[in-house]
């Protein structure tokens, strides 16, 4: 049986997928389906006009399946293709930057592959590592991608085999860049201010240039707060999409009419 389901939304050949696989298959049966390229800022889109390919391929000492698809569609073929029954879990990362407040969340492939997974009924797991602004992907060291994949795991190994309870769908987690193996966790909430302007115009084209953070406005509590403190934030997100209270506002709203 396969433990865990493993994808990502930056492409198998990411430089934070290789060592979360490494990692976790020291502890658990691991089937990995990432997608054949980058595929970031695509939250949870699903293909539909384009014919789908999974092909077998080397990742250094392990062989894995890629996908020219979504890291949702990467889930549903995972999920319904490729193993022959549910794992215990999805798990979606190491994704080369945060992921944190609710503009990034809906938008980030990370944690639309973790969305598509709680659908379908299986726990899941996002983690993201803050990479600071004007450090490249590739000059960042070796060891900053282990420490997150043995931080990733070491929480894993706390809810893969327990219930995430009935308002918890799915756990998001953003590692501070220079994070210990021992580094304070802290629960929180995302943090909630528009990440502003996204598209920028050059002669007759916009291009998406994503803005700065600005951790300066992160609230206490927040996941933006917990990286600003250097402490590994996790964020039990539920997809309800629809509380009491909100219910119980438009009702009042209509009979208000009458």
């Amino acid at each position: 049986m396969t433990d865990i389901l493993l994808t990502n939304d930056d492409g198998y050949n990411s430089v934070g997928f290789y060592p979360l696989l490494k990692e976790l298959t020291k502890h658990f049966s691991v089937t990995a389906v990432a997608p054949s390229s980058e595929q970031s800022w695509i939250g949870k889109s699903i293909s539909k006009s384009s014919a789908l390919s999974l092909t077998k391929v080397k990742l250094n000492e392990f062989e894995i399946f890629s996908l020219n698809g979504t890291p949702a569609d990467c889930v549903q073929v995972g999920l319904y293709d490729v193993i022959s029954e549910k794992p215990k879990l999805v798990v979606s990362g190491i994704n080369t930057g945060l992921n944190t407040g609710h503009g990034r969340i809906l938008s980030s492939g990370t944690i639309g592959a973790s969305m598509e997974a709680s659908i379908d009924g299986v726990k899941s797991i996002s983690v993201s590592i803050h990479i600071p602004e004007g450090i490249n992907n590739s000059d960042v060291d070796e060891i900053v991608f282990q420490n997150a994949a043995i931080i990733t795991t070491n929480i894993i190994k706390l809810f893969i085999d327990k219930p995430l309870g009935e308002n918890i769908d799915l756990i998001s987690i953003n590692i501070p860049f220079s994070a210990r193996i021992d580094a304070e966790i802290e629960v929180t909430r995302p943090h909630r201010d528009p990440y502003g302007k996204l598209f920028h115009k050059t002669d007759d084209r916009y291009n998406h240039i994503s803005p700065p953070i600005d951790f300066s406005i992160a609230k206490a509590g927040t996941d933006l707060r917990a990286l600003a403190e250097e402490k590994i934030s996790i964020t039990p997100i539920s997809l309800e999409l629809v509380s009491e209270k909100a219910m119980e506002q438009m009702k009042k709203m209509l009979n208000d009419k009458k």
